[in-house]
């Protein structure tokens, strides 16, 4: 028995010391292992090719590899910068397309009422139109008034004026004659001097001498501007109202570019005043009507065999 105890105890002894022996030269060889890799004279171990689960390990690479942040070049924002911006988008940015502007003529039928006036042209100018002439009056019917009004604009918003205007309630008919066949006229009433007119270096005359009399010069010289101005009318087919020793008033009654054409003929003269009334529009007489649609409606027929005959029915 006391054999077999230190034989068993023997090798218990053996197990550990091998274990202790492998252990330390495990230790030995790794400590051989680092001070090769620091010596520099082995080469260091192949990566094992999988990935570093730590979590300190993107901290450590973070640390070992600070990252240098360039800074941006500094723009001058100063009042130059800025307006040389907004030149830049003024120019750089397209043109929006202009709506085609067409000339309009509207011929309002309203009720005589105050008010009425200033609620169309009202209307007008919220759309943003220009109205060129206006001319209203009465007619020959009491208590309804004629509005003719000339103005320019895209064909689009007109049609949303002429919808507006109607829903007014003093409007009795809104007539578009933009594309009718129509006779327009103008009048027009123009003071124009019959004197020659001063030189540079001269001064007009004073409002006090204006009634004094002409010398013989003067005076014939006044007859034959106005002779001209006579003939310049007749031309035109307008009239002298008026003459008196410096002035002379002329009326012509005609299209609006006739009108024009005769100011700028008067214009050496030396005009005075001009008053200009406004277009006044109404359609040509024929067969033109303003509802197509009514030119196209067939009338009905009555067919005379279907009609009763009239002695079959009581005395009336």
């Amino acid at each position: 028995m006391l054999d077999r105890v230190l034989v068993q105890s023997g090798r218990l002894l053996g197990t550990s010391s091998s274990r202790i022996a492998g252990r330390s030269i495990g230790i030995g060889v790794r400590a051989i292992g680092t001070t090769a890799n620091a010596s520099g004279s082995a080469k260091p171990a192949e990566p094992s090719g999988k990935v570093n689960e730590s979590s300190t390990a993107a901290m450590e690479f973070k640390q070992q590899h600070p990252r240098v942040l360039r800074r941006l070049p500094r723009v001058d924002a100063g009042p130059s910068a800025a307006e040389q911006a907004v030149s830049n988008i003024l120019y750089n940015t397209p043109i929006a397309p202009k709506l085609q502007t067409e000339r309009h003529i509207l011929d309002c039928l309203a009720q005589d009422e105050p008010g009425v006036l200033a609620r169309v042209t009202g209307i007008m100018a919220a759309r943003g139109f220009n109205i060129d002439t206006l001319v209203a009056s009465k007619t020959e019917v009491p208590g309804l008034s004629r509005m003719t009004l000339v103005l320019k604009g895209p064909a689009i918003v007109m049609e949303q004026a002429k919808k507006q205007l109607e829903d007014l309630v003093p409007i009795w008919a809104v007539l578009d004659y933009s594309r009718t066949r129509i006779i327009e006229r103008e009048s027009l009433l123009v003071k124009v001097s019959i004197l020659r007119q001063p030189s540079d270096g001269a001064t007009a005359p004073a409002d006090s001498e204006e009634d004094a009399p002409l010398s013989d010069a003067a005076f014939v010289d006044s007859q034959e501007r106005l002779h001209s101005l006579k003939q310049l009318a007749d031309l035109f087919k307008g009239q002298i109202l008026d003459v008196a020793h410096n002035t002379a008033v002329v009326s012509l009654n005609a299209k609006s570019d006739r009108i024009d054409a005769f100011l700028k003929l008067v214009r050496p003269f030396g005009i005075l005043e001009a008053v200009r009334s406004g277009i006044m529009a109404m359609p040509r007489s024929g067969n033109v009507t303003m509802f197509e649609s009514e030119r196209n409606v067939s009338h009905a027929t009555i067919d005379h065999d279907d009609a009763p005959d009239l002695s079959n029915l009581p005395p009336s």
